[in-house]
């Protein structure tokens, strides 16, 4: 039963992992779209904190806890979501698919590493309406910037552990802008850009130990400011569209426009929490980012700019008892967590916030070291304040993370 178990969560995953779109939201727009990986689901289910991990299940936000690594461990998870649009008293709905990470992790005594890959911020966006000249217009949006990642962490002296992880971030996105003018031909302009950079995080966590079960946690992490590079080229189209959808282009012209160099946003959190050691966890934490000389990746916009963001996040889980014998659902963990954040992104000088609450769970397979993790986040994004979008979104993810020891000596042959 487990292997029918494990066989459908990584079928479910690879569906993930086909989806066209990685998010749906108007605001993907801007930058270099939406910020896409809070950490793996037992993180998301927590609010996104990043100041706990288990022996078993690393916590791929924070690389000092490699430091804590028993066991090698592999991790996957994926995120559906589906979101209602408010704008102007109407109401419009959308979904989207996501693989949230691929993940590797291994311990080596005191030392820990970890390698992977995420999806880093995303774009999906589909919009129709008038522009400034006057005309009716299409304006649709796709694509990822992922991460590939290598951290390592390590227990320093007592309580102390130190990590640090570099990251290369690349992808594609394009834009495709319609016009329909008052003629036989439709105009297309597609932009298509291609960004590459490297970035790295620094994190140190250190335990004080209250009792042989108890401990104060206190953490911290900076994510440096990396910089982005994005090379872009736009294709110019006349094309005629028919009533079933065909598009038939007459003309092409592919234009080189300028590329554009800028810094990811550099952030600093700092976290707490207490824990009592296989049965509950609390904590909290809070970051202050500086979004430097973040820019959209093609072109300036108008009423839109970029300023300093800040987040706030709270959570937990609990183990009624896990090493039951006689109740499975005393040996899963409940989690449960809530965030509110300022994202940095100001249109006509409106602040765009989102505020989510998670809840999940982690199902124990194979003798409680490896889990089939599940996650649900109920959130808002954004306002309908001078004439934005407000979104309601519903999060439901799933992961699973297999932990054993793989690199034992035999003590028989």
């Amino acid at each position: 039963m487990i292997k029918k178990i494990i066989v459908g969560v990584l079928l479910l995953m690879a569906s993930f992992a086909n989806a066209q779109e990685s998010t749906s939201s108007p605001y993907s727009i801007h930058g270099l779209g939406i910020l896409n990986f809070r950490g793996s689901i037992a993180n998301k289910s927590m609010g996104g904190l990043s100041t706990y991990a288990d022996p078993f299940t690393p916590n791929i936000l924070n690389p000092a806890l490699y430091g804590d690594l028993k066991t090698t461990a592999f991790g996957v998870g994926g995120t559906y979501k589906t979101t209602t649009f408010k704008e102007n008293g109407q109401d419009a709905n959308g979904k989207a698919t996501t693989l949230d990470y691929l993940t590797v992790s291994i311990p080596a005594d005191k030392f820990g590493f970890g390698f992977g890959l995420v999806p880093y911020r995303s774009v999906g966006f589909s919009f129709r309406g008038i522009n400034a000249e006057g005309l009716e217009e299409t304006n649709t949006g796709s694509g990822n910037v992922n991460r590939v990642y290598l951290g390592a962490g390590a227990k320093i002296y007592k309580g102390l552990k130190l990590g640090a992880e570099f990251q290369y971030n690349f992808g594609r996105i394009e834009n495709v802008v319609t016009q329909f003018p008052d003629s036989q031909n439709d105009t297309r302009v597609t932009t298509q850009t291609d960004v590459g950079g490297v970035s790295y995080t620094l994190s140190a966590v250190y335990d004080l130990d209250l009792d042989e079960q108890t401990l104060i946690r206190a953490s911290i992490i900076y994510n440096q400011s990396g910089k982005i590079r994005s090379e872009n080229i736009q294709e110019f189209s006349a094309v005629a569209i028919a009533g079933d959808g065909a598009v038939s282009s007459t003309e092409n012209e592919i234009v080189d426009i300028a590329d554009r160099s800028f810094s990811l946003p550099s952030r600093l959190t700092l976290g707490g929490a207490i824990i009592k050691k296989s049965k509950w966890f609390v904590g909290g934490e809070a970051y202050l980012e500086n979004n430097n000389d973040y820019r959209d990746r093609v072109q300036d916009r108008v009423r839109t700019n970029y300023a300093k963001a800040y987040g706030v996040r709270m959570g937990g889980f609990y183990i009624p008892k896990f090493n039951s014998l006689t109740s499975y659902f005393k040996r899963v963990t409940y989690r449960f967590g809530m965030r509110y954040e300022r994202l940095g992104l100001v249109i006509q000088g409106e602040d765009i916030n989102e505020f989510g609450t998670s809840f999940g769970v982690s199902l124990p397979v194979s003798q409680g070291l490896s889990s089939i993790d599940l996650g649900v986040e109920l959130g808002t994004r954004g306002t309908t304040d001078a004439g934005l979008v407000k979104e309601n979104f519903i999060n439901f993810s799933v992961g699973l993370s297999l932990s054993d020891k793989w690199f034992r000596k035999r003590k028989f042959n």
